[in-house]
């Protein structure tokens, strides 16, 4: 039987233990790649479902526009409609405006009136005249009295419930500019009744 000697034992050991890291060197570097290729493999995943997204997206949005869109010609002649048609509705909406606001003047008239034929009411004569076109004033104007007296049509401006208000509108037309003779009458039944005290 061969004896192996110690030299040679000893040199075999060294072999194995050189061996033995090279192969944990070999097991560490192939965990690594192991773990890079898995790495890269999740990567080409994402980035495959980012691209299937994308290229669906792209291919909705080109349908979308090939098959929807509308011609320009069209899209033209519908905001010229739309534009006519506004300008139609703006003008509705003013002559509705001037209808109302006539509507407004012929209520205030109607309520003026009835309050004159209701209840004793106060006015300032401001003028007398004798021209007879001038009583054609009472039916244009709704804060304005004219009354037939002999011969001379007598005009008064607004129509108050109480003696005060008359009074200090007289004040106020006075200081506009009006002659101080001005005076607040009263009225009852649509018929002149007196001359009110100054103030």
């Amino acid at each position: 039987m061969k004896v192996i000697k110690d030299e040679d034992l000893l040199y075999l050991h060294y072999q194995i233990e050189k061996s033995e890291v090279k192969q944990k060197k070999l097991e560490d570097l192939l965990k690594e790649e192991s773990k890079k290729s898995k790495k890269i493999k999740t990567s080409n995943k994402i980035l495959g479902f980012l691209s299937l997204i994308f290229f669906i997206s792209t291919v909705f949005l080109a349908s979308n526009m090939f098959f929807f869109k509308v011609p320009e010609t069209d899209s033209v002649q519908k905001k010229s409609i739309i534009e006519k048609e506004l300008i139609v509705v703006k003008e509705e909406l003013e002559a509705l405006k001037n209808k109302k606001i006539n509507i407004e003047e012929i209520k205030n008239l109607y309520l003026y009136r009835k309050l004159i034929d209701k209840d004793t009411v106060y006015s300032v004569q401001v003028k007398a005249l004798n021209s007879k076109g001038i009583s054609s004033i009472s039916n244009k104007y709704t804060n304005t009295l004219v009354y037939n007296d002999t011969s001379y049509y007598k005009m008064s401006l607004g129509i108050f419930e109480t003696l005060n208000e008359a009074q200090d509108f007289r004040k106020l037309l006075i200081n506009s500019g009006f002659d101080k003779r001005i005076f607040v009458i009263s009225y009852k039944d649509g018929k002149r009744l007196k001359i009110e005290n100054y103030q």
